[in-house]
């Protein structure tokens, strides 16, 4: 027997992304607070990333499922920073945040790149498998395991 939505709802099946939206995903290392990340099927069920804790279920654009978070952390990081660990920040529209990125060079237009960033704090998640996750709206890629 399979899951029946409650009277009146729209199944989850309604909201599947399209496979291009899955497949054109940003790999992301970090983002920034304030942000939004889908946590259920419904494209309205989403939460701030400084709310999430270990043990949340993050949504899985890809599996159409729940994916539990295995590991977190966050730091106070500027352009700088980013820089030294590899990272650089990426401004979403309209100041919504940023997205912390390890390469660039395969998105298409070319992101926003900035070196203006000032102190801010970043989150990242570990899922405990592959995901791609919905963050401020768009689908982002996210790999599993601490490294």
């Amino acid at each position: 027997m399979g899951f029946l939505p409650p009277k009146g709802s729209v199944a989850p099946e309604t909201f599947a992304p399209e496979a291009k939206d899955i497949a054109q995903a940003v790999e992301i290392t970090m983002f920034s607070e304030g942000l939004t990340i889908r946590v259920g099927a419904a494209p309205d069920d989403v939460c701030r990333i400084e709310e999430l804790s270990i043990g949340d279920p993050i949504w899985d654009l890809a599996a159409q499922r729940l994916v539990d978070v295995e590991a977190m952390g966050c730091a106070t990081l500027d352009a700088a920073q980013l820089a030294e660990l590899g990272l650089r920040p990426m401004a979403l529209a309209h100041g919504a945040g940023w997205f912390a990125l390890a390469s660039a060079r395969l998105i298409a237009p070319p992101p926003r790149l900035s070196t203006d960033l000032g102190p801010t704090v970043f989150f990242r998640i570990w899922p405990d498998s592959r995901v791609v996750a919905e963050v401020a709206g768009r689908p982002v890629l996210l790999r599993h395991g601490l490294a």
